[in-house]
């Protein structure tokens, strides 16, 4: 199966995964871009598994923004999602890594756009 094209749905996306540490990133606590995450979805430190379900769910659907080449690493495309989180609806950035053309897309991160 081809690498992701913009404009066209992520390729595999219902094989999406992040890793644990990932999940943990997510964590509204942490300083920084993921302090956003408190103030868009008014969410707490025990929400980022929560986080994580809306965002695999929203990716089913959504479009692949841009494709960045990292050969020999692979690609890493940006994808835009709407989410609804705690009764609060925002758009959030997402960026996603192919290792190869076989891969199944990884989440490298995640935050809500002003």
């Amino acid at each position: 199966m081809p690498y992701p094209e913009t404009g066209q749905p992520l390729p595999r996306a219902a094989d999406a995964h992040t890793t644990a540490g990932q999940v943990a990133g997510l964590d509204p606590r942490r300083p920084g871009p993921r302090s956003e995450w408190t103030r868009v979805f008014d969410v707490g430190p025990d929400d980022s598994e929560g986080i994580w379900q809306a965002i695999a769910a929203a990716v089913l659907d959504a479009r692949v923004s841009t494709v960045r080449d990292r050969t020999p690493h692979g690609v890493v495309c940006g994808v835009e999602v709407e989410l609804t989180i705690t009764d609060r609806t925002a758009r959030v950035a997402t960026a996603w890594h192919y290792a190869d053309e076989e891969a199944s897309p990884r989440l490298v991160t995640a935050y809500p756009r002003p």
